[in-house]
């Protein structure tokens, strides 16, 4: 990478004229007077040949004259749809069994009905329809670390700060007043984008494969101008130059070395200075309304998520869901589905991130994507990548993910809903573990309804692949919430004689949470989007064993993992994903220090 300040016209930054052809290089177009069938069914041009280019890119027949719109691009495509309908149909059901139990009536439809009043009962059904979050949720690390059952550890409570405080003085993000254009060699250019193709685009692949040929020209090009596309090719640059130098720096196979250190200094430095340009033509993509504008915005917030910055992370998810709800309610305007179909994308993509940022800070502001994501489409096909199994991949990866979400935020809702949880602690009755079991119920649905590629087992040993790894972590994070509540009861009414079932509950909430720190690593995702999130559920996590450990009713359930292991397995995987940040998050700062604290209790009631 070399530098250009002030960029000239017509600059290109190939290699030489002759470059080879590269895989993101733009394909000729060709019209011809007989398309193929598949390419007639996607009202798409055709170059003619037999087979014909898209045909035997995307593995179908290709047929001229024959009339099977029924047909055309089956197979795989449908296995995405399958999955589709199945994990919506298996979130929805969650509001017809508890309106059962909970509404004399019965709602035909678990979409949001506008028309119902906030205080109705039916309402608040709607709500658990659309997966919110409530505001009032007191399941975070602050309001565990503010409850009565810290009160035993004041060493704890002098070392907390608010977190919200401590990240709103942050210092700001540095940037350089100088306008400096990065321009890249074809080989550096195709090695990030194929990057940020097989990591940020797997987890969230809102961005086409279409456009990512465009951004590549536009890279080709040396950035001659100030436009919307400028700036999505800077972040997709920095996303993948920050995917890259992940994956160096928490390699287990790379050399430390010299080299090794100088290629994570290049990356670094790629990184930031994408960043920087983009974030100078991040005010056009502000002021317009667009799919490309809001892909803009999204990616940066996914940037500011590897900078562990979550307020500036927040700031804008919010401005790319509300371009979002925008183009949803009336349309892109543009006459290309694919545009629709991304914006859908970035929907649920924003939907994910604001949701685990709300976990924690759970006043803040939300967009409003989670009030009105049923009545929102499941994402469809789209050409992400330019290999039909990793589009395939990463669709079913994506779906995973937004249905494991849902499930969570239904689950904030119903335990965690700061009257409901009052309520549920101090009830003597069948209320709390029939909702339990429900939920647990859903939560087993779900994992049945994973891919092959994606299946894991409910224990400690190794996954196929970092994909199926980081699915488990949702998976324990959120079977450990469902049986909270019994762990709660049994500190809460220390000296009350419980149920086998309270305890039994308790012990699988503790056997999620060790297993959950046991499998923690450098994951991808977590490192460059999750580390804040994860600092703080670890160190929840972390409390929550500790209490239980000093609970003689919980004791057994903990004192046969091997706890004694997590205090130093997490401080260094926090330490080292903080490390190559050149400006420390102090939240991940202070998780750090309360879980070497938690540990030194730990070690002490052992």
């Amino acid at each position: 990478m070399t530098f250009q300040s002030p960029p000239p016209l017509g600059r290109s930054n190939s290699d030489s004229p002759s470059a080879l052809p590269t895989t993101y290089a733009a394909r000729p177009r060709k019209r011809t007077a007989h398309a193929c069938d598949a390419c007639r069914l996607r009202k798409s041009r055709c170059d003619g040949r037999q087979p014909c280019s898209w045909c035997t890119e995307n593995d179908v027949d290709c047929l001229y004259g024959h009339q099977q719109p029924s047909s055309v691009n089956q197979g795989k495509s449908d296995k995405i749809l399958e999955t589709v309908l199945r994990m919506d149909g298996l979130l929805r059901s969650i509001h017809d069994n508890l309106n059962e139990r909970h509404s004399t009536g019965s709602i035909s439809t678990p979409r949001f009905n506008s028309s119902l009043s906030p205080s109705s009962p039916d309402n608040d059904f709607a709500k658990v329809a659309n997966a919110t979050i409530p505001s009032t949720h007191i399941s975070a690390t602050e309001d565990l670390l503010n409850s009565s059952v810290a009160a035993p550890f004041p060493s704890l409570r002098a070392q907390f700060r608010p977190i919200f405080q401590l990240e709103s003085h942050s210092p700001p993000i540095p940037f350089q007043p100088r306008s400096i254009r990065p321009v890249f060699t074809t080989e550096e250019a195709e090695r990030l984008l194929t990057s940020f193709q097989l990591n940020v685009n797997f987890w969230y692949p809102t961005v086409s494969k279409a456009t990512m040929q465009i951004l590549f020209e536009k890279i080709q090009n040396g950035f001659t101008g100030n436009s919307c596309k400028d700036c999505a090719a800077l972040l997709v640059l920095a996303l993948g130059a920050a995917s890259e130098f992940i994956k160096l720096v928490h390699s287990s196979v790379e050399p430390r070395g010299f080299e090794s250190r100088q290629h994570q200094s290049e990356l670094m430095t790629m990184a930031t200075v994408c960043f920087d340009e983009a974030m100078k033509l991040l005010g056009v993509a502000y002021m317009e309304i667009s799919t490309i504008a809001t892909q803009c915005v999204f990616l940066a917030a996914l940037y500011c998520s590897f900078l562990q910055r979550p307020l500036q992370t927040w700031g804008h998810l919010s401005t790319a869901a509300a371009k979002c709800r925008s183009l949803l309610a009336y349309g892109t305007g543009s006459g290309n589905p694919e545009d629709e179909e991304c914006i859908r994308r970035i929907f649920w993509s924003c939907y994910i991130v604001e949701s685990d940022l709300i976990s924690e800070l759970s006043h803040l502001p939300q967009s409003g994507v989670a009030e009105v994501e049923s009545e929102v489409p499941i994402p469809g096909p789209l050409q992400t990548h330019f290999s039909e199994a990793e589009t395939e991949s990463s669709a079913l990866y994506f779906l995973s993910c937004i249905s494991i979400r849902r499930l969570l935020n239904r689950v904030h809702h119903l335990l965690y809903a700061d009257d409901k949880h009052k309520s549920y602690l101090n009830s003597r009755d069948d209320s709390l573990r029939s909702l339990i079991a429900e939920l647990d119920h859903q939560l087993v649905l779900w994992r049945d309804t994973l891919p092959e590629f994606l299946r894991f087992e409910d224990d400690t040993r190794e996954c196929a692949n970092e994909h199926a790894a980081f699915v488990r972590q949702r998976y324990l994070a959120c079977k450990s919430v469902i049986y909270r509540p019994y762990v709660e009861i049994v500190l809460k009414q220390i000296d009350s004689a419980h149920t086998l079932e309270t305890i039994e509950g308790a012990a699988r909430c503790l056997t999620a949470s060790c297993n959950h720190i046991s499998n923690l690593r450098s994951f991808g995702q977590t490192v460059l989007v999750d580390t804040w999130i994860c600092s703080l559920s670890m160190t929840s996590t972390m409390f929550i064993i500790l209490v239980s450990l000093r609970t003689a009713a919980l004791r057994s359930s903990v004192i046969k993992h091997k706890i004694a292991d997590y205090g130093p397995h997490l401080q260094k995987l926090l330490s080292s994903w903080l490390g190559v940040m050149p400006q420390k998050s102090p939240s991940i700062q202070q998780s750090i220090r309360l879980i070497a604290e938690i540990q030194n209790l730990i070690r002490d009631s052992l």
